[in-house]
């Protein structure tokens, strides 16, 4: 961080560049608790980007022991110098967030850095129930709601398949596949094949799957939205976001490779908007 750079701003604009959309629905929370989640999903970018930074997975590994060392050392009342940490701490102290959760999204990041396979549906969902669905969980701990987990939950895991949908192409890229061995082999393909462009059959039936599932959750959180209180409504516009990019793969035909993300960004935050004047969840 720079000397001129004001307090706090380097987490919002850590956000605001890579986690667009969480970005979006904290300008809809309370004032008082954006410096927190802006902390909070700075942490996550920090964490998550960790695969594409190193050259091998050992390399991974030590960066997640310094983030486990690090959170440790927060709640041991020290600090560790790095750009997110002040907000961090704060974030930790202030909102009460468990240790053992933050815990939980390190360790599990550590399946980013392998490139075997996920065996089936049940631990693909266990993975983002600990990487993404526990960071929902304490983004809804840092608006003040503590007994709606398991809706949060099923919000951070319907985000993760939207997140792994759209990131195919770049995962190709890094020869990492999230999809699931038994779903790769219903349709045909050997995981050390991945995704691509020139199987659109077989693309197109795995991800409509995964679609699918995103929609269970979301619907699921519809269907409950009554638990979810006022002050903890900002978290659960990611649901608004989620239906939106569901539109746009279903428009592209299940075709991760032609996504016009770009081209449905108006639309997509207007019906943010929409949702949060409106509680559409």
């Amino acid at each position: 961080m720079t000397e001129n750079s004001a307090p706090h701003l380097y987490c919002q604009r850590m956000v605001d560049k890579y986690d667009h959309d969480r970005y979006l629905t904290i300008l809809y929370s309370p004032a008082e608790k954006r410096s927190a989640l802006f902390a909070l999903y700075a942490f996550n970018y920090e964490i998550s980007k960790i695969r594409e930074v190193v050259s091998e997975p050992m390399l991974g590994e030590i960066r997640l022991q310094w983030w486990r060392e690090a959170i440790n050392d927060i709640f041991q009342g020290d600090m560790r110098k790095h750009d997110i940490i002040p907000d961090l701490s704060a974030a930790i102290a202030q909102n009460e967030l468990c240790r053992d959760s933050l815990m939980t999204i390190i360790d599990a990041r550590a399946q980013d850095l392998y490139d075997e396979p996920l065996e089936n549906n049940a631990a693909l969902e266990k993975y983002l129930s600990q990487t993404a669905g526990k960071l929902s969980c304490l983004a809804v701990h840092i608006l003040g709601q503590r007994d709606i987990d398991d809706l949060a939950q099923r919000l951070g895991i319907a985000w993760g398949y939207l997140g792994i949908i759209r990131a195919v192409p770049y995962h190709l890229s890094l020869k990492k596949n999230y999809i699931p061995a038994d779903l790769m082999n219903k349709y045909g393909l050997s995981h050390a094949k991945l995704l691509s462009p020139d199987r659109a059959v077989e693309t197109k039936s795995i991800i409509r799957a995964l679609c699918h599932q995103a929609q269970q959750h979301l619907d699921h959180i519809t269907a409950n939205k009554g638990r979810i209180e006022t002050a903890s409504r900002s978290a659960f516009l990611l649901t608004s976001l989620a239906r939106s990019y569901l539109q746009t793969i279903k428009k592209a035909d299940y075709n991760p490779f032609v996504l016009t993300e770009k081209k449905d960004a108006l639309p997509r935050q207007w019906r943010l908007f929409i949702s949060a004047m409106f509680n559409f969840i």
